[in-house]
This record gives C-alpha cells, sequence and structure tokens, in this order.
C-alpha cells in the first residue's frame, strides 16, 4: 500500500481542532490534485460540514471505538483510497499514534491550545502538554488577546520543543509570532559573560541563531558542567534542565572543540579518565555545520577553571521562564 501524507491535529476538548482541520481544506486547492479523508477520533461542539467538504474532495469518518485503530483506519483508507488524511485526536489519547497502519506517514503535526483554559491545563496537565508539543511542528495558542500574556509561558514551551512554531490567534483570527525571547546580555558586545539565570536564553537563542555568537567570546563564568559523550573524547558543556518534571530532565550543551594550540581541550586542564566534571570556561564561538547540513555554535575553550558544582543541580525551564 502506498504511504499517504497524514497531518495530526491535537488539542484537548474544544480547543479548535474541526475549525482548524476545515479551514484549512476549505483555503487550500488540494482537491484539485487528490482528495482528502479525515478521520475523527473524537466529537466536539463544532461539527464538520460535510456538504462543503464534499466541494473540495474531502470525507470524514468517526471512531467509534469498536475496532482496533489499525483496523479502522485500514478500513477507511480501503473505503475512500485518499491521497491526504487528517488525523483529528484529543490530547488525552498519548498513544493513537503508535498504532497508525505504516501506509499512514505523518508529515506534520499541529498542536492546538485555547487561552481560556490553558492556564489550568497547564498547571494540572503538564506531561500532557509536554508530550503534545515535543511531537508538533507548529504550536497555536487560539483566543489570547495579547502577546504579553504569553510572555512568561515562552521560555518553558521553547524547551519543551525548540524546533517548533509558536503561533498567537487573536480573538479576531490575526496570527502572530506568539513569543520572542528576551536575552539579558547584550548581541552588540564582542565578550558575553554568561550565569546561571542567562545560560537557557543563550542556549536557545544560539540553537535558532548561531550567527549572533559567531566570532565572539563567551565567559560562563558560574559553574558549567562538562560531559564527555563519546569513546573518542568529546566534550560538551552544559546544563540539566527540567522542562516539564523530572521524568523529562534533558542536558542542553554545546559541543567543546580542541583548541588550536593543544592536542586536547586545554590542553591539561581536564582529566583523561574523567567522564563529568564542573567548570568555569572562556571560549570563542564559531558556527559550524553538521553532518546535515544545519549550522550549529562550537566553542573553542581558552581556559577552563575546575569549580565546586551549584547548590542546584538541575535547572528548572519553567520556574526560570516565569520569573524572566
Amino acid at each position: 500500500m502506498k504511504e499517504i501524507d497524514t497531518r495530526l491535529v491535537y488539542g484537548f476538548l474544544d480547543a479548535g481542532k474541526t475549525t482548524y482541520i476545515q479551514q484549512n481544506i476549505r483555503d487550500d486547492r488540494f482537491y484539485k490534485y487528490g482528495s482528502t479523508l479525515i478521520i475523527c477520533f473524537e466529537k466536539g461542539e463544532v461539527k464538520y460540514d460535510e456538504e462543503a467538504l464534499a466541494e473540495k474532495r474531502a470525507n470524514v469518518v468517526y471512531y467509534d471505538g469498536k475496532k482496533k485503530i489499525t483496523e479502522f483506519c485500514l478500513e477507511c483508507i480501503e473505503a475512500y483510497q485518499p491521497d491526504r488524511i487528517y488525523v483529528e485526536m484529543n490530547i488525552m489519547m498519548q498513544e493513537l499514534r503508535a498504532h497508525f497502519p505504516e501506509c499512514m506517514r505523518v508529515t506534520f503535526s499541529a498542536a492546538l491550545i485555547d487561552w481560556s483554559t490553558m492556564p489550568v491545563y497547564y498547571l494540572n496537565f503538564m506531561q500532557m502538554i509536554k508530550q503534545m508539543v515535543s511531537e508538533s511542528n507548529q504550536v497555536t495558542f487560539r483566543g489570547c488577546p495579547s502577546s504579553d500574556l504569553l510572555a512568561t509561558y515562552g521560555q518553558a514551551f521553547r524547551l519543551m520543543n525548540p524546533r517548533a512554531v509558536y503561533l498567537r490567534q487573536d480573538p479576531m483570527g490575526y496570527h502572530e509570532k506568539a513569543f520572542g525571547l528576551f536575552l539579558p546580555f547584550s548581541l552588540d558586545e564582542n565578550e558575553i559573560t554568561i550565569t546561571e539565570k542567562s545560560y537557557l536564553p543563550l542556549w536557545l537563542d544560539a540553537l535558532d541563531h548561531p550567527e549572533h555568537y559567531d566570532g565572539k567570546t563567551i565567559h560562563f563564568t558560574e559553574p558549567i558542567e562538562l560531559r564527555r559523550t563519546d569513546e573518542n573524547g568529546m566534550w560538551r558543556c552544559g546544563r540539566v534542565v527540567m522542562t516539564c518534571c523530572m521524568a523529562d530532565l534533558q542536558f542542553m550543551s554545546f559541543e567543546l572543540a580542541a583548541s588550536a594550540q593543544d592536542d586536547g581541550i586545554a590542553g591539561k586542564d581536564l582529566p583523561d579518565r574523567a567522564d563529568s566534571l564542573w567548570a568555569a570556561i572562556d571560549a570563542s564561538a564559531s558556527v559550524v555545520s553538521d553532518s546535515y547540513g544545519q549550522k550549529k555554535l562550537l566553542l573553542v575553550p581558552a581556559k577552563i577553571w575546575p569549580a565546586n558544582p551549584p547548590e542546584v543541580l538541575i535547572l528548572d525551564g519553567r520556574r526560570q521562564s516565569q520569573s524572566s
């Protein structure tokens, strides 16, 4: 069976998933080239306009729970022979995607979050939100009247998925970038000092814009963790960050390169047998390409000072976000 372009639309009940899918089908011209099947795994207050969908060569089917998900999807595909599939699914159905047949090739995932319920869900269903956001290409905050209201959530969501596109949709339907990133240091300076509070903004900004730091000297004046990542002796420096809960710890780090004057990283400053240590670092930054051609920031240490670990070993991305 041929692979079928499949697009997932996540969200809690009444997040606007049905409206989002209908608008996408109404506004594009895919119907001129193929047919669309909507597989709906929940029924909200908004109903699909099946007559309008038919004009766009689109059909909708509803899962009634009587069959296994894989079997149901295959029967729908056999019956409608679609060229594209939209899947409407509730965030509560965490394992749904794992049951899709192999022919349903997920190419895009959109998460919809309704602003009126977001503060409550953010406090009580953080793990579910994190899983949804981490699997999404685009996250839209619907009905948010001001970008200022989203500012306190910006860093926390970007830590959940740094590669996603985040949009704010105001009550009138206007879309814009959901939030920017506040940098607690100046990019106009050739030397930048990084403390514990400014580490996460640096890491997030360097992920999107490594060119901001090309040729600059970065001073990590507070202890930062160094880890040997492979048998070849590759080292990275960074901090362990909690993006959602203690089950979601990530080492958000930069690659360290050997300095020009030494065979290793800063010569004998790193013990041969150590796999992890804490230190303060002065490093020069440069932009390089990885094996996939993507730009990334590489740090070349000029000097390393061994340091005692900080009192708090894990950075709480949510707390830092809301206090910045």
